[in-house]
């Protein structure tokens, strides 16, 4: 009887895991990627070149960052996910989790 209760937190744990896959490199500059444009949509820059250069420009200062990103859990959506998503708060809460 007492490994009944025990039940509920195994379906929990196996759910999380659910429709989730490690992150690749391609899944990581994505993230990146997409806050850049975000940042500088809402900074008012639209000169593609200035686009292109800040995006190289934080990839080589966030290399670091996008090796510890590569392997972890992300949901299977997450390409669709960071295509509507308008802020990074809603890619940190609604793509990341």
């Amino acid at each position: 009887m007492g490994s009944l209760r025990w039940i509920p937190f195994v379906w929990v744990i196996a759910a999380s895991n659910c429709n989730r896959h490690p992150a690749n490199a391609d899944d990581c500059e994505a993230i990146l990627h997409r806050l850049v444009e975000i940042e500088l949509s809402e900074s008012g820059y639209q000169d593609p070149v200035l686009h292109t250069r800040w995006q190289q420009d934080v990839v080589r200062r966030f290399a670091l960052d996008l090796d510890r990103c590569r392997g972890r859990k992300v949901p299977n959506s997450l390409r669709a996910c960071l295509t509507k998503a308008s802020n990074s708060e809603e890619i940190a809460h609604g793509c990341l989790d």
